[in-house]
């Protein structure tokens, strides 16, 4: 028998304090050759660039397979930071971008698979092969990429379904200089995808791994464009061929049409993205990747939290036959209590507010309806300044 003495035992669990956050990872399927120690088809996670180097992915082998591979990958680690998580998978250069996107071929379905969920933003890094004619006749970028809205968010759809939402972003291929011919996304009804026009270097490509890496280095409510986290880290922008500073206009008009693009402001240095919407209506809850994230993140929250409560017994009250309220209290307190810890406890979003119906009939239904409704970030997209001269004497 032990000595006699006082024995504290220390609970684990009572704060509800949320894990370590997943928010900022980030997937890249790419068009390319087999690399020295990767090859087509098969998922590999990094942490910093040194990693994919490794791999054989590096300059020489962006030149001698005239792709933009590693560029794309450097550009990313220079908006996000080493330690940043990145998936990424080579396919061949033959795959088009639609069929990457397709929900039942074995690639970006494969890499969301094998990065088990974690995944929550995907990208496509165009590098068809030599001699390659992109469809541009029709919408001033390549086909491939509008057909590729479609697959993709069936693709996303899926993800959602299986409570593992996922934002993609493509890259706006062979834009060919005419603003006015782009396809409007704001038509379209696609709130998973958005498409970025817009590169750190002449030609047919969009830095898309500029855009990654700022997504991933900012919380899951902030604009991509938002001004105080600085300008994006590249000496030159692009539409096309065409240097931004030649043809300034040609960002409102891209932007009026739904495209993620570039920027400048008078009197500041640098450039910036113009905004963050997807390829649906501005009216529409998810029109930015912004909300789209916030949304995605409390799906995932929510899950989290209930799929605990699967098979549990539930209080029914003995006079009504209905949930117990007691109990239908403690249903809207489990999440408000893990979106407040995870969310708003951390700015992401303003309030959180759960209501479980008392007049529930369980007994017959099996089944408990649970409404929760989040309160977002609004944005500073426009800001009206009225300025004027003022006589004391007079006023």
């Amino acid at each position: 028998m032990a000595l006699p003495g006082v024995n504290i035992l220390l609970q684990n669990g009572g704060l509800g304090l949320a894990p370590l956050s997943d928010d900022a990872v980030v997937g890249i399927v790419f068009n390319g050759v087999a690399a020295t120690s990767l090859a087509l088809g098969t998922s590999f996670q990094g942490f910093g660039l040194d990693e994919f180097e490794a791999l054989g992915i590096d300059a020489a082998y962006d030149t001698t397979n005239t792709v933009k591979v590693w560029r794309t990958i450097k550009e990313f680690y220079d908006a996000a930071g080493d330690g940043a998580e990145l998936w990424i998978m080579l396919v061949s250069q033959a795959t088009t971008v639609e069929a990457i996107l397709t929900k039942t071929n074995t690639h970006a379905k494969k890499l969301l698979d094998d990065a088990g969920g974690r995944i929550r933003i995907l990208g496509v890094g165009r590098n068809p092969a030599g001699g390659y004619s992109p469809n541009t006749s029709a919408n001033q970028i390549d086909l491939d990429i509008v057909n590729a809205l479609t697959t993709g968010q069936a693709l996303a759809d899926d993800m959602q379904a299986a409570f593992k939402p996922v934002r993609i972003v493509l890259e706006g291929y062979a834009y060919t200089g005419t603003a006015s011919g782009l396809p409007n996304l704001k038509a379209q009804t696609k709130p998973n995808m958005a498409i970025l026009i817009g590169n750190s270097e002449s030609g047919a490509r969009s830095a898309i791994g500029i855009l990654l890496g700022r997504l991933a280095a900012v919380p899951v409510q902030r604009n991509p464009g938002r001004v105080k986290d600085g300008s994006l880290p590249i000496t030159a922008a692009y539409l096309g061929t065409a240097t931004l500073e030649s043809n300034q206009g040609a960002s409102t008009s891209i932007h009026d049409k739904g495209f993620i693009t570039l920027r400048t402001y008078p009197g500041k240095a640098g450039y910036f993205f113009t905004d963050d919407p997807t390829a649906v209506a501005a009216t529409n809850d998810y029109s930015s990747l912004a909300r789209g994230r916030v949304m995605d993140k409390a799906i995932r929250i929510a899950y989290t939290t209930y799929v605990e409560e699967i098979l549990d017994e539930v209080l029914i009250d003995p006079n009504t036959g209905y949930i117990a309220t007691v109990q239908a209290k403690k249903y809207q307190a489990l999440v408000e209590n893990a979106i407040g810890t995870a969310m708003v406890g951390e700015n992401e979003i303003v309030s959180v507010d759960a209501f479980v119906d008392p007049i529930q009939n369980v007994l017959s239904t099996n089944k408990i309806c649970i409404d929760i409704r989040i309160v977002p970030y609004g944005y500073a997209k426009a800001i009206e300044v009225r300025l004027g001269f003022t006589n004391p004497a007079t006023a």
